[in-house]
């Protein structure tokens, strides 16, 4: 929980775009510009919501965790889908605090409730009834290299059925180019041991650069590569934890010590991780499949 500080996780690197990149905001509303162009800041700069790039990541490890865990509220539910498809349906979550008022539940039962009934997914990402443990910021635009430029393409609407064009429906769209880089940081707090595996494991496309942001996705564009703050091939990872006979002591160096903030994560420690997270994950297939054949 969050109610005092006990681990965290930095990653930093840059997430550069292997090819031409498109997170837009939708249709233009002026007169004059391109019919679709990309999202920017104040200064006019492109860059990258970190919701975008956090979503890419839960969305990864939804399908790490589904792969093995059966079913949709035991390992990695639909929190978009029906209620039945939801750990802690908005039905659910009112009754149970009707039952909560009635027999008097502290506030340590109903968060023991909510962490048991949620799924791992939402346990580590979030939900409408737990924190994430995770937290992304925009990513900025490297202005040592990007200086303003933008590219336009042009497009015609496909009509799905008959595979030709859909009457004049042209239109078009603003790109930012390739080998454009952005600003990468990512914090996770008080995770637990598999927490990090998993997080862990849903980086690895992106450090493979197997992976793509934005739109347009099926025409090539938004692969992307994560890669180290000098350009190494693996982002920057540091890891701290409130342990030791003198925890006063050790998070006043930690809140001194300024961006080199804890120690870099050893391979050693990703091997612990992931071995944390691999146990976890048979221990929930198990428990979903003994559901399953009790149903």
């Amino acid at each position: 929980m969050f109610d005092r500080f006990s681990n965290r996780l930095t990653v930093q690197g840059w997430l550069v775009a292997e090819t031409a990149l498109r997170v837009g905001t939708g249709r233009a509303t002026e007169p004059v510009g391109t019919d679709l162009p990309v999202i920017r800041d104040e200064l006019d700069r492109p860059f990258i919501p970190g919701s975008s790039f956090k979503g890419v990541l839960r969305a990864r490890a939804e399908s790490l965790i589904r792969g093995v865990v059966p079913g949709n509220c035991r390992g990695a539910c639909l929190p978009t889908g029906q209620e039945a498809e939801r750990c802690i349906s908005n039905t659910l979550m009112a009754k149970t605090r009707k039952q909560a008022a009635r027999q008097n539940w502290s506030d340590q039962q109903m968060t023991d409730w909510v962490w048991g009934q949620s799924c791992l997914a939402c346990r580590t990402f979030g939900s409408p009834w737990l924190a994430s443990h995770v937290q992304v910021k925009d990513l900025a635009v490297d202005t040592s290299r990007w200086f303003g430029q933008f590219q336009v393409r042009d497009g015609v609407a496909i009509d799905r059925d008959t595979e030709t064009v859909a009457g004049v429906q042209l239109y078009n769209y603003e790109v930012v180019p390739a080998d454009t880089r952005f600003d990468c940081q990512v914090v996770v707090d008080n995770a637990q041991a598999w927490q990090l595996g998993l997080f862990w494991l849903t980086l690895q496309p992106f450090i493979q650069g197997e992976m793509s942001l934005g739109g347009f996705r099926s025409r090539g564009l938004g692969r992307v590569r994560l890669i180290g703050p000098d350009g190494s091939q693996q982002p920057a990872m540091r890891y701290f934890s409130l342990e030791g006979e003198d925890p006063v002591a050790q998070l006043i160096d930690y809140l001194g010590a300024g961006e080199e903030r804890g120690s870099p994560v050893e391979s050693k420690q990703l091997t612990n991780w992931m071995e944390a997270f691999k146990e976890l994950l048979k221990a929930a297939r198990g428990q979903a499949l003994k559901e399953v054949d009790d149903a």
